[in-house]
């Protein structure tokens, strides 16, 4: 009798071990799958992460471009400006000398305003074209 129950529970003993190494088997089968599932969603992560470090580096290159414009168009309304007080300084001096109305110094000054008006175009234009090739 000893030995049936001895029996009995030897063999329930196997049968339960033998029910966990079935399931220690599919459970490595479950865990390879969910590896690769793991793996398919890293890749996803890392592509929208590229993605959107790109899009952020377009948006950069972007509001780069256009500052750069608003420079470009701030310094040609700067020369526009500067050239039209030459053109006004110029008729200023003309009609000076065909009146008679200014004398030497004030003529000397309009022309010293004139040059120093030429010089700033000078400049100006300089910045112009180091703008324009950065774009």
């Amino acid at each position: 009798m000893k030995k049936i129950v001895l029996l009995v529970v030897f063999m329930f003993v196997c049968s339960f071990g033998i029910a966990q190494s079935d399931t220690q088997e599919t459970s490595t089968e479950v865990t390879i799958e969910q590896e690769k599932e793991m793996e398919q969603v890293r890749k996803q992560v890392e592509k929208a992460e590229a993605e959107a470090k790109k899009e952020k580096k377009e948006a950069a290159e972007k509001k780069k471009e256009e500052k750069l414009k608003k420079q470009i168009n701030s310094k040609e309304k700067s020369i526009s400006k500067e050239e039209k007080q030459i053109d006004k300084l110029k008729n200023q001096l003309e009609k000076g000398k065909l009146k008679g109305t200014l004398s030497p110094v004030d003529i000397q000054k309009i022309e010293d305003k004139v040059a120093k008006s030429q010089m700033k175009v000078m400049k100006e234009q300089e910045k112009l074209n180091k703008l324009n090739r950065k774009l």
